[in-house]
Protein backbone atom coordinates (compact mmCIF):
# COMPACT_ATOMS: atom_id res chain seq x y z
CA UNK A 1 0.00 0.00 0.00
CA UNK A 2 2.81 2.41 0.92
CA UNK A 3 4.65 1.76 -2.34
CA UNK A 4 1.57 1.88 -4.57
CA UNK A 5 -0.06 5.01 -3.14
CA UNK A 6 1.20 7.00 -0.13
CA UNK A 7 -2.15 8.78 0.09
CA UNK A 8 -4.02 5.50 0.46
CA UNK A 9 -1.48 4.53 3.12
CA UNK A 10 -2.20 7.82 4.89
CA UNK A 11 -5.96 7.33 4.93
CA UNK A 12 -5.69 3.71 6.08
CA UNK A 13 -3.24 4.24 8.94
CA UNK A 14 -3.37 7.91 9.92
CA UNK A 15 -6.34 9.71 8.38
CA UNK A 16 -8.76 7.13 9.80
CA UNK A 17 -7.35 7.24 13.34
CA UNK A 18 -10.04 7.78 15.99
CA UNK A 19 -12.65 7.70 13.24
CA UNK A 20 -14.82 5.51 15.44
CA UNK A 21 -15.35 8.41 17.87
CA UNK A 22 -18.42 10.59 17.41
CA UNK A 23 -16.48 13.83 17.88
CA UNK A 24 -13.76 13.01 15.31
CA UNK A 25 -13.45 15.12 12.15
CA UNK A 26 -15.76 14.12 9.31
CA UNK A 27 -12.93 12.92 7.05
CA UNK A 28 -11.52 10.70 9.83
CA UNK A 29 -14.92 9.14 10.44
CA UNK A 30 -15.42 8.62 6.70
CA UNK A 31 -11.96 7.07 6.27
CA UNK A 32 -12.55 4.69 9.17
CA UNK A 33 -15.85 3.52 7.67
CA UNK A 34 -14.32 3.13 4.22
CA UNK A 35 -11.35 1.07 5.40
CA UNK A 36 -13.78 -1.46 6.84
CA UNK A 37 -15.31 -2.21 3.43
CA UNK A 38 -14.25 -5.45 1.75
CA UNK A 39 -15.01 -6.82 -1.71
CA UNK A 40 -15.91 -10.20 -3.14
CA UNK A 41 -12.33 -11.12 -4.04
CA UNK A 42 -11.08 -10.39 -0.50
CA UNK A 43 -14.07 -12.12 1.07
CA UNK A 44 -13.44 -15.22 -1.04
CA UNK A 45 -9.85 -15.32 0.20
CA UNK A 46 -10.92 -14.96 3.83
CA UNK A 47 -13.54 -17.69 3.47
CA UNK A 48 -11.07 -20.16 1.95
CA UNK A 49 -8.45 -19.43 4.62
CA UNK A 50 -10.99 -19.86 7.43
CA UNK A 51 -12.27 -23.12 5.99
CA UNK A 52 -8.73 -24.47 5.55
CA UNK A 53 -7.86 -23.72 9.19
CA UNK A 54 -11.14 -25.15 10.52
CA UNK A 55 -10.92 -28.29 8.37
CA UNK A 56 -7.37 -29.06 9.44
CA UNK A 57 -8.29 -28.52 13.07
CA UNK A 58 -11.17 -30.99 12.78
CA UNK A 59 -9.02 -33.59 11.05
CA UNK A 60 -6.24 -33.25 13.61
CA UNK A 61 -8.92 -33.71 16.26
CA UNK A 62 -9.89 -37.09 14.84
CA UNK A 63 -12.51 -36.27 12.22
CA UNK A 64 -12.48 -37.80 8.77
CA UNK A 65 -10.77 -35.71 6.06
CA UNK A 66 -13.37 -33.56 4.30
CA UNK A 67 -14.29 -33.97 0.67
CA UNK A 68 -14.23 -31.19 -1.88
CA UNK A 69 -18.05 -31.07 -2.17
CA UNK A 70 -18.39 -30.79 1.63
CA UNK A 71 -16.01 -27.84 1.74
CA UNK A 72 -17.71 -26.21 -1.26
CA UNK A 73 -21.06 -26.36 0.51
CA UNK A 74 -19.51 -24.76 3.58
CA UNK A 75 -17.90 -22.07 1.46
CA UNK A 76 -21.16 -21.32 -0.36
CA UNK A 77 -22.87 -20.78 2.97
CA UNK A 78 -20.25 -18.33 4.19
CA UNK A 79 -20.16 -16.34 0.97
CA UNK A 80 -23.95 -16.21 0.80
CA UNK A 81 -24.06 -14.90 4.36
CA UNK A 82 -21.60 -12.13 3.47
CA UNK A 83 -23.74 -11.30 0.43
CA UNK A 84 -26.92 -10.98 2.52
CA UNK A 85 -25.31 -8.94 5.32
CA UNK A 86 -23.69 -6.54 2.85
CA UNK A 87 -27.14 -5.45 1.71
CA UNK A 88 -28.05 -4.25 5.22
CA UNK A 89 -26.57 -0.81 4.73
CA UNK A 90 -28.22 0.82 7.72
CA UNK A 91 -26.74 -1.79 10.04
CA UNK A 92 -23.29 -1.21 8.55
CA UNK A 93 -23.58 2.58 8.90
CA UNK A 94 -24.52 2.17 12.57
CA UNK A 95 -21.59 -0.14 13.30
CA UNK A 96 -19.00 -0.44 10.48
CA UNK A 97 -16.57 -2.21 12.79
CA UNK A 98 -18.86 -5.18 13.34
CA UNK A 99 -21.16 -5.34 10.35
CA UNK A 100 -19.64 -6.37 6.97
CA UNK A 101 -20.01 -4.38 3.77
CA UNK A 102 -18.94 -5.23 0.23
CA UNK A 103 -17.75 -2.51 -2.12
CA UNK A 104 -19.93 -3.96 -4.85
CA UNK A 105 -23.01 -3.01 -2.80
CA UNK A 106 -21.62 0.17 -1.27
CA UNK A 107 -21.02 1.78 -4.67
CA UNK A 108 -23.76 0.08 -6.63
CA UNK A 109 -26.59 -2.38 -6.61
CA UNK A 110 -24.32 -5.38 -6.37
CA UNK A 111 -21.76 -7.33 -8.41
CA UNK A 112 -22.31 -8.15 -12.04
CA UNK A 113 -23.38 -11.59 -13.12
CA UNK A 114 -19.93 -12.12 -14.65
CA UNK A 115 -18.21 -11.33 -11.35
CA UNK A 116 -20.53 -13.63 -9.42
CA UNK A 117 -19.74 -16.47 -11.83
CA UNK A 118 -16.02 -15.78 -11.58
CA UNK A 119 -16.08 -15.82 -7.77
CA UNK A 120 -18.25 -18.95 -7.72
CA UNK A 121 -15.84 -20.78 -10.04
CA UNK A 122 -12.82 -19.75 -7.97
CA UNK A 123 -14.53 -20.82 -4.75
CA UNK A 124 -15.39 -24.24 -6.16
CA UNK A 125 -11.90 -24.77 -7.63
CA UNK A 126 -10.10 -23.69 -4.45
CA UNK A 127 -12.16 -25.82 -2.08
CA UNK A 128 -12.19 -28.81 -4.42
CA UNK A 129 -8.37 -28.69 -4.57
CA UNK A 130 -7.77 -27.90 -0.88
CA UNK A 131 -8.08 -31.44 0.58
CA UNK A 132 -6.00 -32.80 -2.32
CA UNK A 133 -3.17 -30.29 -1.85
CA UNK A 134 0.18 -31.61 -0.66
CA UNK A 135 0.28 -29.41 2.43
CA UNK A 136 -3.21 -30.35 3.59
CA UNK A 137 -2.57 -34.06 3.11
CA UNK A 138 0.77 -33.93 4.92
CA UNK A 139 -0.52 -31.81 7.80
CA UNK A 140 -3.52 -34.12 8.25
CA UNK A 141 -1.30 -37.14 8.96
CA UNK A 142 -1.23 -36.78 12.73
CA UNK A 143 1.35 -39.46 13.65
CA UNK A 144 3.95 -38.19 11.19
CA UNK A 145 3.92 -34.42 11.62
CA UNK A 146 4.21 -31.78 14.30
CA UNK A 147 1.92 -28.78 13.81
CA UNK A 148 2.28 -25.49 15.63
CA UNK A 149 -0.69 -23.18 16.04
CA UNK A 150 0.21 -19.96 14.23
CA UNK A 151 -2.84 -19.03 12.13
CA UNK A 152 -3.81 -15.98 14.18
CA UNK A 153 -2.82 -12.35 13.79
CA UNK A 154 -0.08 -11.50 16.27
CA UNK A 155 3.06 -9.40 16.44
CA UNK A 156 6.70 -9.50 17.48
CA UNK A 157 9.12 -6.68 18.18
CA UNK A 158 11.67 -5.70 15.53
CA UNK A 159 13.85 -2.74 16.53
CA UNK A 160 10.99 -1.28 18.56
CA UNK A 161 8.47 -1.73 15.74
CA UNK A 162 5.55 -4.15 15.94
CA UNK A 163 5.81 -6.67 13.11
CA UNK A 164 2.40 -8.28 12.51
CA UNK A 165 1.97 -11.53 10.62
CA UNK A 166 -0.50 -14.39 10.25
CA UNK A 167 1.05 -17.51 8.69
CA UNK A 168 -1.47 -20.03 7.44
CA UNK A 169 0.26 -23.23 8.54
CA UNK A 170 3.52 -24.35 10.15
CA UNK A 171 4.42 -28.02 10.50
CA UNK A 172 7.46 -30.29 10.61
CA UNK A 173 7.78 -33.39 8.48
CA UNK A 174 11.05 -35.22 8.98
CA UNK A 175 13.80 -32.71 9.68
CA UNK A 176 12.30 -29.78 7.77
CA UNK A 177 9.75 -27.21 8.89
CA UNK A 178 7.24 -26.12 6.28
CA UNK A 179 5.62 -22.69 6.20
CA UNK A 180 2.50 -22.76 4.04
CA UNK A 181 0.60 -19.92 2.44
CA UNK A 182 -2.78 -20.71 0.88
CA UNK A 183 -3.36 -18.63 -2.24
CA UNK A 184 -6.70 -18.22 -4.00
CA UNK A 185 -5.36 -16.26 -6.99
CA UNK A 186 -2.86 -16.83 -9.77
CA UNK A 187 0.74 -17.80 -9.10
CA UNK A 188 3.13 -14.89 -8.62
CA UNK A 189 6.84 -14.97 -7.78
CA UNK A 190 6.47 -11.84 -5.64
CA UNK A 191 4.63 -13.98 -3.06
CA UNK A 192 7.96 -15.52 -2.01
CA UNK A 193 8.80 -12.41 0.04
CA UNK A 194 5.69 -13.03 2.16
CA UNK A 195 6.99 -16.45 3.17
CA UNK A 196 10.38 -14.99 4.09
CA UNK A 197 8.59 -12.46 6.31
CA UNK A 198 6.65 -15.30 7.94
CA UNK A 199 9.93 -17.13 8.60
CA UNK A 200 11.40 -14.01 10.23
CA UNK A 201 8.26 -13.52 12.33
CA UNK A 202 8.22 -17.15 13.46
CA UNK A 203 11.92 -17.07 14.34
CA UNK A 204 11.49 -13.92 16.42
CA UNK A 205 8.44 -15.46 18.12
CA UNK A 206 10.35 -18.64 18.98
CA UNK A 207 8.18 -21.00 16.90
CA UNK A 208 10.84 -21.88 14.34
CA UNK A 209 13.89 -23.71 15.73
CA UNK A 210 17.16 -23.77 13.77
CA UNK A 211 17.10 -26.24 10.90
CA UNK A 212 15.85 -26.64 7.34
CA UNK A 213 12.86 -24.50 6.34
CA UNK A 214 10.72 -24.94 3.25
CA UNK A 215 8.38 -22.20 2.10
CA UNK A 216 5.39 -23.46 0.15
CA UNK A 217 2.77 -21.52 -1.77
CA UNK A 218 -0.34 -23.57 -2.47
CA UNK A 219 -2.20 -22.05 -5.43
CA UNK A 220 -5.56 -23.63 -4.77
CA UNK A 221 -7.42 -22.29 -7.79
CA UNK A 222 -4.82 -23.82 -10.11
CA UNK A 223 -4.20 -26.91 -7.99
CA UNK A 224 -0.44 -26.26 -8.04
CA UNK A 225 2.24 -25.55 -5.47
CA UNK A 226 5.65 -23.90 -5.41
CA UNK A 227 8.18 -24.94 -2.77
CA UNK A 228 11.63 -23.53 -2.08
CA UNK A 229 14.09 -23.55 0.83
CA UNK A 230 14.23 -20.45 3.03
CA UNK A 231 17.81 -19.93 4.17
CA UNK A 232 19.08 -18.00 7.18
CA UNK A 233 20.58 -15.50 4.74
CA UNK A 234 17.18 -15.00 3.09
CA UNK A 235 15.61 -14.31 6.49
CA UNK A 236 18.31 -11.74 7.29
CA UNK A 237 17.83 -10.10 3.89
CA UNK A 238 14.10 -9.85 4.54
CA UNK A 239 14.78 -8.31 7.93
CA UNK A 240 16.89 -5.62 6.27
CA UNK A 241 14.21 -5.06 3.65
CA UNK A 242 11.67 -4.42 6.42
CA UNK A 243 14.07 -2.04 8.16
CA UNK A 244 14.53 -0.13 4.90
CA UNK A 245 10.75 0.03 4.44
CA UNK A 246 10.25 1.34 7.97
CA UNK A 247 12.91 4.00 7.37
CA UNK A 248 11.10 5.12 4.21
CA UNK A 249 7.77 5.30 6.04
CA UNK A 250 9.32 7.40 8.79
CA UNK A 251 10.27 10.10 6.28
CA UNK A 252 6.52 10.87 6.17
CA UNK A 253 6.34 11.48 9.92
CA UNK A 254 6.47 14.86 11.62
CA UNK A 255 7.42 13.18 14.88
CA UNK A 256 8.67 9.56 14.65
CA UNK A 257 8.62 9.15 18.43
CA UNK A 258 4.88 9.82 18.59
CA UNK A 259 4.23 8.30 15.16
CA UNK A 260 2.66 11.63 14.19
CA UNK A 261 2.31 12.05 10.41
CA UNK A 262 3.05 15.06 8.27
CA UNK A 263 0.02 16.81 6.77
CA UNK A 264 -2.11 14.81 4.36
CA UNK A 265 -0.76 16.80 1.40
CA UNK A 266 2.72 15.40 2.11
CA UNK A 267 1.45 11.94 1.11
CA UNK A 268 1.27 12.09 -2.70
CA UNK A 269 -1.43 10.49 -4.79
CA UNK A 270 -0.41 7.55 -6.92
CA UNK A 271 0.75 8.33 -10.43
CA UNK A 272 -1.25 5.38 -11.71
CA UNK A 273 -4.67 7.03 -11.56
CA UNK A 274 -6.33 4.01 -13.16
CA UNK A 275 -6.16 2.32 -9.75
CA UNK A 276 -8.04 5.11 -7.99
CA UNK A 277 -11.68 4.13 -8.74
CA UNK A 278 -11.15 0.72 -7.15
CA UNK A 279 -9.59 2.18 -3.96
CA UNK A 280 -11.64 2.24 -0.76
CA UNK A 281 -10.79 5.92 -0.27
CA UNK A 282 -11.60 7.12 -3.78
CA UNK A 283 -14.40 9.41 -2.67
CA UNK A 284 -12.07 11.20 -0.23
CA UNK A 285 -9.53 11.90 -2.98
CA UNK A 286 -12.01 12.51 -5.81
CA UNK A 287 -12.14 16.33 -5.46
CA UNK A 288 -8.35 16.49 -5.69
CA UNK A 289 -8.29 14.08 -8.61
CA UNK A 290 -10.87 16.19 -10.44
CA UNK A 291 -8.79 19.31 -9.84
CA UNK A 292 -5.74 17.58 -11.33
CA UNK A 293 -7.63 16.33 -14.39
CA UNK A 294 -6.39 17.74 -17.70
CA UNK A 295 -8.46 20.57 -19.16
CA UNK A 296 -9.55 20.25 -22.79
CA UNK A 297 -9.64 23.03 -25.42
CA UNK A 298 -13.42 23.55 -25.16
Amino acid sequence: MFRECPRRYYWNYYGSHNGWLDDSPDDARAAWRLKKISNLHMTLGNVVHEIAADALSRVRGGAQPPTGPELIEEGRGRLNRAWVLAQQREEWERNPGRHPMLMEFYRGSGPSGDLVQKIRTRLYDCLRNLPESESFREAAEAPRVEIREVDRLDFVDLDGVKLYAQPDLLYRLGDAWRIVDWKTGASDDSHAAQLRTYALYLRLRGDLPPGPIIGRREYLEEGTEVSAPITDRAIEDEKQSIRDSVAAMRTYLEDPIRNAPKPREAFPLTENRRRCPSCNFFELCEPELDADAPVGPF
